[in-house]
């Protein structure tokens, strides 16, 4: 059977260590599609954290059910809430980023330090990112290149 092989050029990716054992995430600089899944996924985001703080204040308000089965439905909201929010950062940082750098960790506020410790390499891959759309300008459009210099 042929495989299918596809060269990448290491220099359209960043690539960021993010644990002690060597893992990595990289961002694929020339995929047009990294901001709009990264602008997705803060939405998503938003939503997570307000239907869980929403979630939480039914269930505590509640007055039919026990200080038991309002801890073990706080539990299940925590778990839920962690589970998407790896989810929504997974979906633009790639599949598995949170478990290579969280781990099985489920510590409040983990999402909001990584989202800081993340802020200054997204500037610093918005200069890749634009040597990275000169260069496929150059190679597909030839003098029509100031198309991509506008795509944002």
């Amino acid at each position: 059977m042929e495989k299918l092989i596809i060269e990448r050029d290491e220099s359209d990716f960043y690539k960021l260590e993010v644990n002690d054992k060597g893992d990595y995430i990289e961002f694929n600089l020339t995929d047009i599609g990294l901001p709009e899944r990264m602008m997705e996924a803060t939405e998503k985001i938003k939503n997570i954290d307000k239907n869980y703080k929403d979630n939480i204040i039914k269930i505590t308000e509640n007055k039919e059910i026990t200080e038991l089965e309002k801890a073990k439905k706080i539990m299940e909201e925590v778990d839920l809430y962690f589970k998407n929010t790896d989810e929504a950062f997974d979906s633009f940082l790639g599949e598995g980023s949170c478990k290579k750098i969280f781990g099985n960790q489920k510590c409040y506020g983990q999402h909001l330090k990584l989202l800081s410790s993340l802020e200054p390499h997204f500037e610093k891959m918005q200069i890749k990112q634009e040597k990275a759309k000169r260069k496929l300008a150059e190679r597909y459009l030839g003098k029509d290149s100031d198309v991509l210099w506008h795509i944002q």
